[in-house]
């Protein structure tokens, strides 16, 4: 038996080396992916947009650059700022420069070209602001402003752009710290440069370093990773804001659209599930080439998509009919099944906004299942106007069959539902899953009095729909 010294043995020094090498090309290849990797800029304004935040990044961003632009004017009347008459045009240029990116900011969302141009005049104007100042402890308390150019940078832009940021602030730094060692206080330059590569250097650095390698997975919780829209966890906090928003604006009536796609199993059993992903990815374009400013887009489910839009009921309806005929017309011929929801503005209760939205949601789903019973590729309209507004007129429309496009088979009909359309499974190329669902679907009760379904903030005439005389007369057609 081994004595127990002769168990133990030293590692030898090769070895730890060895490990030592191993990790070194690891760590050099993250910082090359990370330094290759594109900018974050088309994605994330598109998940503000998607979610109705760019107008509160604009206003955000508008403000900063506005409160950039006051400081060298506000610097003009301090004994520590600009004397000469060089350094104070050129501070009143700086400021001008600004104050036009700040309307700039609050007039519309910025393009990538723009952003980087942005990017470009405000690294030179913080650091003409910095050297325009009389005293050197004047500059270097400037330079601060480079963290907010840079915490655009590192959260809009490459790594490229971020280090050019960072660049321009240590150039500026330096110059400004220099001219404070020569004044005699080169313990003061650099304590404040040490605090300055904390606030201006370090937190934009790591942020750039933390976005990349995070992965745009953590940073698109809220995303369908297939379409790029939001999921439903990204639906419903958008369409909080979007309610709350069209409350301040007394817009008519906000309205959800159930969309589920028609025997979508049979697009994966025939052509196979590349074929339905790409038939969901052209779903979603149109989605995104149809809606509004005002609207919320999502994928909720397998082939269902919701949106939410701000507006009278009408126009919701002709945005539910428009997507109801450009689906139709996609490669593998897919239809959908399309019920609309509104409600009136005036009935969004301040408490309990979620459930209020929710049951909104669940009425032009339960709308959705009864356009698929009834057949599918058409549109189903849950609730009937305001009590207070008088009913349209019982004018029966006129339609011209023959001016009717080739590639839909069955005439789409805009009707509303009172739970007791009867089941039509006739002439319907329906996969078992659809049967299965749609089947379980006809055996709901149409007006739960209050359940999860149906809660009770919900008006009475979105829980239990009733026709309205013009959509009844479409349905006699």
């Amino acid at each position: 038996m081994e004595s127990e010294a002769t168990l133990i043995r030293p590692v030898p020094r090769t070895a730890v080396w060895a490990d030592y090498h191993e990790c070194e090309p690891i760590a050099v290849e993250r910082i090359c992916h990370w330094w290759r990797q594109p900018d974050h800029f088309d994605w994330l304004s598109s998940y503000l947009a998607a979610r109705n935040l760019q107008r509160f990044t604009r206003f955000m961003m508008a403000t900063i650059v506005l409160l950039l632009a006051a400081a060298p004017l506000l610097m003009l009347n301090s004994p520590v700022g600009p004397q000469g008459t060089v350094t104070r045009v050129l501070s009143i240029v700086v400021a001008a420069v600004f104050a036009i990116m700040a309307v700039s900011w609050a007039t519309a969302w910025p393009s990538r070209t723009q952003s980087l141009a942005f990017v470009l005049l405000a690294n030179a104007g913080v650091a003409a602001m910095c050297l325009a100042q009389s005293t050197p402890t004047a500059g270097l308390h400037a330079t601060m402003a480079f963290a907010a150019v840079a915490g655009y940078v590192a959260f809009f832009h490459t790594s490229r752009a971020l280090l050019l940021t960072l660049s321009v602030a240590s150039v500026t730094a330096s110059i400004c710290a220099a001219q404070l060692i020569a004044d005699g206080d080169p313990w003061g330059a650099l304590s404040k440069l040490l605090v300055l590569s904390v606030g201006v250097l370090a937190v934009p650095f790591s942020a750039q370093v933390l976005t990349h390698f995070l992965g745009v997975d953590a940073l698109r919780s809220d995303t369908d990773p297939l379409t790029e829209l939001p999921n439903r966890r990204g639906f419903y906090r958008s369409m909080r804001t979007l309610a709350i928003e069209a409350v301040d604006s007394r817009s008519l009536a906000l309205s959800t659209l159930m969309i589920d796609l028609d025997a979508f199993k049979r697009v994966n059993d025939t052509a196979g599930h590349a074929a339905g992903d790409q038939t969901l990815i052209e779903v979603a374009d149109i989605l995104r080439r149809t809606r509004r400013g005002d609207s919320v887009i999502a994928r909720i489910g397998g082939e269902e998509f919701v949106v939410g839009v701000v507006g009278d009921r009408e126009s919701a309806i002709g945005l539910a009919e428009r997507l109801c005929r450009e689906i139709s017309e996609t490669p593998w011929r897919v239809t959908a099944s399309v019920g609309v929801a509104s409600v009136t503005l005036s009935r969004i209760p301040a408490e309990g906004l979620r459930a209020f939205l929710q049951g909104l949601v669940e009425a032009s789903d339960r709308a959705m299942y009864t356009a698929k019973r009834a057949g599918g590729n058409q549109v189903y309209v849950a609730g009937t106007p305001h009590p207070t507004e008088p009913p349209p007129p019982m004018v029966a429309p006129t339609f011209d069959y023959a001016a009717a496009p080739s590639v839909d088979p069955m005439p789409r009909r805009t009707t509303a539902t009172n739970g007791s359309v009867p089941w039509m499974a006739a002439d319907r190329n329906l996969s078992r899953a659809d049967r299965t669902r749609t089947t379980a679907a006809a055996d709901m009760d149409p007006a739960p009095a209050k359940t999860r379904a149906a809660p009770a903030a919900v008006p009475p005439e979105i829980i239990s729909p009733t026709p309205t005389a013009v959509t009844t007369a479409k349905k006699r057609l």
